[in-house]
């Protein structure tokens, strides 16, 4: 009971020496009230003027969220898809490389079409005065956007994919002044909602100190050998897919000479149901084993026709039109 009385006394002695600091403290502000309110009063007013040279000199990436990597958005009256794959950045000498790959539609299967069709805008927030920006075709399918002396604290780039293709069926041939009004309005909103706009703000990239401008040829072989190496992870996957499903083949051939055994010295009549089934599995697995084959054998066939180009570019020939400065 007296440990206890003891313990009360001893909180009300610490709370009675904050009761004392906070009275001195109160007394010292009443006495210099005027000068305490100027000095509280001079830290607000340097508090904000921080805070507004801090927004306004200090570049910053923009509000607007960048748009996530290997996100098609769609773009024109074609219905054409575009992807940003890479987003590269070197700050000590302000090059900016952005890597499209584009479809036709849902066809993601289709590496071909009209690339000189497809062109960009583009707008660099607090990119600096010298910047230049380019879109050089490197494939049939892929492009690449590149930016030069960007200011390396930038906010942010803004891009616009357009395609100058012609989708005859959205074509109207009015037959009045009021129709030729309302389809004319019709064709402006359709270009804005298929409009593909990618934001890319600087804390989203990749940096890399070892990036340099390139030019369309050296550009045009990086993309070759990304296309070898993809396809190189194809037939890595397939032949690990066949290994799979030889060893489920075996499995299944146990399975069997497992139930044809019990079957021998049983009149169950399921067990042959079941013989049956296991062996339509093998019949399913050896199939799926061969269209891995034939998967493989596309992907090598791709690998040369990729080389073969590499080799022509090299010797400077090149299908592809040539790149334009935005």
């Amino acid at each position: 009971m007296i440990a206890t009385i003891n313990f009360f006394k001893w909180i009300v002695s610490k709370f009675s020496w904050i009761s004392k600091t906070w009275h001195k403290f109160s007394h010292w502000f009443v006495e210099n009230q005027r000068k305490n309110l100027l000095r509280i009063f001079f830290l607000f007013v340097g508090v904000a003027i921080s805070s507004v040279v801090l927004v306004s000199v200090v570049p910053r990436p923009s509000n607007l969220p960048s748009t996530p990597l290997n996100t098609p958005k769609t773009f024109g009256n074609l219905n054409k898809s575009a992807t940003l794959t890479q987003s590269k950045f070197n700050p000590k000498n302000g090059v900016l490389q952005l890597h499209y790959t584009f479809n036709e539609g849902a066809d993601t299967n289709n590496s071909y079409l009209d690339i000189s069709q497809i062109s960009f805008t583009a707008i660099a927030d607090r990119g600096g005065k010298k910047v230049t920006a380019f879109y050089i075709p490197t494939s049939p399918n892929t492009m690449v956007v590149q930016f030069k002396d960007l200011n390396p604290k930038f906010n942010a780039v803004t891009l616009i994919a357009h395609d100058k293709g012609i989708n005859t069926s959205s074509v109207e041939a009015p037959s009045s002044v009021i129709s030729s009004s309302s389809s004319g309005s019709k064709k402006t909103n359709a270009v804005k909602a298929n409009e593909g706009k990618f934001i890319v703000n600087r804390d989203k990239l990749t940096q890399s100190n070892e990036l340099v401008f390139a030019n369309q040829k050296q550009l045009e072989i990086e993309e070759y050998q990304t296309k070898i190496f993809a396809q190189r992870k194809v037939i890595s996957l397939n032949e690990k897919a066949i290994t799979s499903y030889q060893k489920g083949i075996e499995q299944q051939n146990d399975l069997i000479k497992g139930m044809e055994k019990q079957q021998a010295n049983s009149t169950d009549s399921t067990l042959q149901t079941s013989i049956d089934n296991a062996r339509n599995t093998v019949v399913q697995i050896r199939s799926k084993i061969s269209d891995a084959q034939n998967n493989i054998g596309h992907a090598r066939e791709q690998i040369k026709e990729y080389n073969k180009t590499i080799s022509k570019v090299k010797k400077g020939h090149t299908q592809l039109p040539k790149g334009k400065e935005i």
